[in-house]
């Protein structure tokens, strides 16, 4: 985070001092033209409810409401001068890292991590906040996944959150041919948890580690040669410093991980008040110390060889 008071100061800051006398143009715009049709919509919603007759009471509530969704349409374009602008500030805030940043993932992104059964199934899903770069010498990709499971709710279709996080891969220092799985712990639940999961179970002697993640591997002898003692330490302190749910894997030469934080990262502005506020560029300056905070906790670089 060394120097980036300054970088703020220097180029952040007025850029978004900028945005945000163009952000009230825009507002203003958007308020100006959607103001009257949405006032003409509830005045026609009033009136409808005074209609005796229950059909035509009916057609003209329908007809007030579609009124009102009209004007509020006419806030679609703060809305997407508001989308360009974060991924503007987001490129911005990642590059003085030194990361890639882009506003979609890859669309196989998620492959690595449905093979490894490290996320939930899911009906639809999300992809957002692409970054990729060297943290600390390591090279790595990450994504923010916003994944929902489709759901029978009083005989209709509905979603629920299932994901809601981070997924990253970090290459990993040594070399390995097989694929290690570690699943969270979930007590009672474990056999249910891991149905699918390839791999045998691995036992091993840390306690501490084990109250964190279970152990699936397709190489017995590769899974302890990669968990090792001080590594299962480090990835116990890394659980325990995000407190949130995690599992991980080692495939293709990559440490994967599912950081289930089940809200958003990377946060922006909100396009409905002033941009000069700064707790989102301190949250969002907070997330992306995450990204280098892996690497070190777990000192992925090449000259620790784990």
């Amino acid at each position: 985070m060394q120097g980036f008071d300054a970088f703020y100061e220097r180029e952040i800051a007025p850029f978004i001092e900028a945005k945000e006398a163009e952000r009230k143009l825009v507002a203003k715009r958007a308020f100006r033209r959607a103001a009257p049709i949405v006032a003409a919509g509830l005045a026609g919603f009033a009136f409808s409810t005074a209609i005796a007759d229950e059909d035509m009471r009916g057609l003209a509530l329908f007809a007030a409401a579609a009124v009102i969704v009209i004007g509020l349409l006419q806030f679609t374009a703060l809305m997407t001068w508001g989308r360009k602008f974060a991924e503007e500030l987001s490129a911005r805030i990642f590059g003085h890292f030194g990361y890639r940043y882009t506003p979609e993932a890859p669309a196989d992104f998620l492959e690595p991590f449905q093979r490894c059964h490290l996320l939930p199934s899911y009906s639809r899903r999300k992809l957002e906040d692409h970054v990729s770069g060297e943290a600390g010498g390591v090279p790595f990709e990450l994504a923010e996944a916003f994944l929902e499971r489709r759901v029978k709710r009083d005989k209709r279709d509905d979603y629920e959150l299932v994901f809601r996080g981070l997924v990253a891969r970090y290459r990993f220092p040594k070399r390995f041919s097989g694929r290690t799985v570690l699943r969270g712990d979930q007590g009672l639940l474990n056999a249910l948890g891991h149905a699918g999961v390839p791999g045998e179970r691995v036992r091993l002697e840390d306690p501490r580690f084990e109250r964190h993640f279970e152990v699936f591997s397709d190489d017995q002898v590769e899974a302890r040669y990669l968990l090792t003692p001080a590594f299962m330490e480090r990835l116990s302190t890394l659980k325990e410093q995000t407190g949130e749910p995690m599992q991980a894997a080692f495939e293709g030469g990559d440490l994967l991980l599912a950081i289930d934080g089940r809200r958003g990262y990377f946060s922006q502005p909100s396009v409905w008040k002033d941009l000069r506020g700064s707790d989102h560029i301190r949250r969002f300056v907070e997330d992306i110390a995450l990204i280098r905070s892996i690497a070190e906790t777990l000192k992925l670089d090449a000259e620790t060889r784990v």
